[in-house]
């Protein structure tokens, strides 16, 4: 089972809709994908892909959203998660940045894929430059998924807008692994990464160019995180520029990937 996530920059597409959902079919091949800044066209989701998403995004001239994408399985909408989240500020404000899905194999609950959009403002509603107020609340309404009977084989994925030394910390108070920290010592340290752990070496991923110039700061603010029992059965993680060295030319974010032993 491959699970991937990815921002498709909907706010500023540098790449037509469908040109940006043929590339990460080619290039990420998932079962199952997370896609923030997304949006499904207009006539549906492409030939063989399913998915669960708010139509309309988050409004507000934003015609983008959080799309949770299968293809070669089954997706049923969690939607006490969207019943949840109507009592949330944030989720008034911003709907459709949450989405979660019980994933079916020939008929059997793969796990549960929810994916999630780090919304950079404050509870006043204005900018501070992260998504670490909007993940807390976010992850606040979580919480009873992964304590209810879903709570083995949950995946949330998606663009939390933090950078990996604030995501220390996350996944432990919620009983979840960070897959990209789990993993990083197979991989080399990322050169010029921000937001490290007091700058020690990384195997992090540039899943971010802040800006197109030269000496764009490389960042890691995707990520994929899994309950223990689904961590148990990665076998790889790959992601970020390095792995998708043209991804630049379709989003300012590059995906990050997850392979686990069992399809089922």
């Amino acid at each position: 089972m491959r699970i991937a996530t990815w921002n498709m920059k909907q706010v500023a597409p540098r790449r037509p809709l469908i040109d940006r959902w043929t590339w990460m079919e080619d290039h990420v091949n998932p079962d199952v994908v997370v896609l923030t800044e997304a949006k499904v066209p207009e006539t549906g989701p492409p030939d063989g892909w399913s998915a669960i998403w708010q139509p309309g995004g988050v409004g507000k001239k934003r015609p983008w959203g959080t799309v949770v994408a299968g293809r070669g399985v089954d997706l049923v909408e969690v939607t006490e998660i969207r019943r949840r989240l109507r009592s949330v500020p944030l989720e008034f404000e911003w709907p459709a940045v949450v989405h979660a899905a019980d994933v079916f194999v020939d008929h059997e609950r793969w796990g549960t894929v929810v994916g999630l959009y780090g919304i950079t403002l404050g509870p006043d509603g204005t900018s501070i430059g992260s998504g670490r107020y909007s993940v807390e609340v976010l992850m606040e309404q979580l919480d009873p998924l992964l304590r209810s009977y879903r709570r083995n084989r949950i995946v949330i994925a998606g663009d939390f807008n933090l950078a990996p030394i604030a995501m220390i910390g996350l996944a432990d108070d919620y009983g979840l692994i960070d897959l990209t920290a789990s993993t990083a010592d197979s991989r080399p340290p990322l050169d010029g990464c921000t937001g490290c752990d007091a700058g020690r070496d990384c195997g992090h991923f540039w899943t971010h160019r802040n800006s197109n110039q030269p000496g764009a700061k490389a960042q890691n603010i995707d990520y994929i995180l899994a309950t223990p029992d689904l961590a148990r059965e990665v076998t790889t993680v790959t992601g970020g520029v390095g792995d998708f060295p043209d991804v630049w030319d379709f989003s300012d974010h590059a995906p990050v990937v997850a392979d686990f032993s069992a399809r089922i």
